[in-house]
């Protein structure tokens, strides 16, 4: 523990963080940072406050900085107050032999929380209050990810938690709408399970298969369900026995995953509860859960080697067979005429919020919503998207695989 043990540079020698610690301005390196800074009072959220990070174990205080030094180039202030505040509840932990885990990297936010109730326990006699439990989280958020994924010798997927914004090394589009959204394999309950979902999706996600936005914004959400619903079995490793059983087994998903009480978990979701599931949301969970099983099934070497002999050496291709069975077919339903498939007030809005999806990330808008309030809204930075929607309207014609293609074509000349 960090209490017993203040200086960790002879153990860290072969610490891949030391290798960003090079790189490091040296005005960052503190012990205390701020002085030799330019724009210091821009960078940071509370002016000409400094960092002080003296007394630290050496390695706590050096990944410290560079997370604050992340954040300075991240676009986002550092968290001078947060910062401060924490290296306060460690030097105090220090002083009375209160243990801690030695880096930031092995400190998780429930570890981090727990010492901070300990230090105002100890020191005020009360809880920390809401805004010093948000300033610590702000540390722990996105520059602690930040820094697992520059010290992580395996590959991107192998974390718990993905973010491009913090992990450069996740594949993204060219022009991708949801590059500022992450997911957490970590909702996945079941290790053997968030094993080989984060090697699934990960893999395809590398090779184009699928994009991060359906990566993260569907398919992981699908896997979470999946995940929750086996907690419901005496023994989860059940759904991988026995593949003619699995036809029962998909339908018993579907008919739990069918049910609004079980999707819906979140306080402003409950407003929809008493609305039926679709069934094309049903579909994909059990696709995904489908295509799964035949990507462990048809990789049985790399699957070994990945997620080692126990227990998806029991996959077959009868296993994805009987959950692919599962999906149903939902006829088409046309719910617009080919008269009127976009209203006149849709049609008045829809081009004066257009030039919102082809500015950069960096660049805002003033756009109105609905309700008449006018709002600043960051750009989308898919141009190509601005160009098919404007072609759809200056044609009258609707959305298809044509226009898709030839967006850019008849727009770019």
């Amino acid at each position: 523990m960090a209490g017993e043990q203040r200086h960790l540079h002879t153990a860290g020698d072969e610490d891949p963080f030391w290798r960003l610690w090079l790189e490091l301005p040296e005005p960052w390196k503190g012990p205390v940072i701020g002085d030799g800074i330019d724009d210091w009072d821009r960078i940071t959220e509370n002016g000409d406050r400094r960092i002080d990070l003296t007394g630290l174990p050496d390695l706590i205080a050096a990944e410290l900085a560079w997370m604050a030094h992340w954040q300075a180039l991240d676009g986002t202030r550092s968290s001078v107050l947060g910062t401060n505040q924490f290296a306060n509840i460690l030097r105090r932990a220090i002083r009375d032999n209160h243990p801690f885990p030695i880096s930031i990297r092995a400190m998780g936010w429930e570890t981090a929380a727990a010492l901070q109730r300990w230090f105002y326990a100890t020191r005020w006699g009360r809880l920390p209050p809401r805004g010093s439990v948000a300033r610590l989280r702000v540390i722990f958020r996105f520059s602690r990810l930040a820094l697992l994924a520059r010290c992580t010798n395996g590959p991107w997927w192998s974390l718990d938690e993905w973010h491009p914004r913090c992990d450069p090394r996740i594949p993204l589009a060219e022009h991708e709408p949801q590059a500022h959204y992450g997911c957490s394999p970590s909702k996945i309950g079941q290790p053997w399970l968030r094993e080989a979902v984060k090697w699934c999706l990960g893999t395809q996600l590398e090779v184009g298969t699928l994009r991060w936005s359906t990566v993260s914004q569907e398919r992981m959400r699908c896997f979470v369900r999946f995940g929750r619903w086996l907690e419901t079995f005496t023994d989860p490793l059940d759904v991988l026995g026995d593949p003619a059983h699995a036809v029962q087994l998909a339908a018993a998903f579907r008919r739990w995953d069918a049910d609004p009480a079980n999707r819906l978990l979140r306080r402003n979701e409950k407003r929809f509860a008493g609305q039926p599931v679709h069934p094309r949301l049903v579909n994909d969970d059990l696709r995904a859960v489908a295509e799964l099983f035949a990507f462990v099934a048809a990789n049985p070497a790399e699957a070994h080697q990945v997620l080692g002999p126990h227990p998806w050496s029991r996959v077959t291709d009868a296993h994805a067979a009987g959950w692919f069975r599962q999906v149903s077919r939902i006829p088409h339903q046309r719910e617009l005429n080919d008269e009127h498939y976009v209203d006149d007030h849709a049609l008045a809005q829809i081009p004066a919020a257009l030039p919102l999806l082809g500015l950069g990330r960096r660049e805002q808008m003033l756009v109105t919503r609905g309700d008449g309030q006018q709002v600043t809204v960051d750009g989308f930075d898919d141009p190509q998207a601005m160009r098919m929607i404007l072609l759809q309207i200056l044609t009258g014609r609707r959305s298809g695989t044509q226009t898709h293609r030839r967006a850019d074509a008849s727009l770019s000349g």
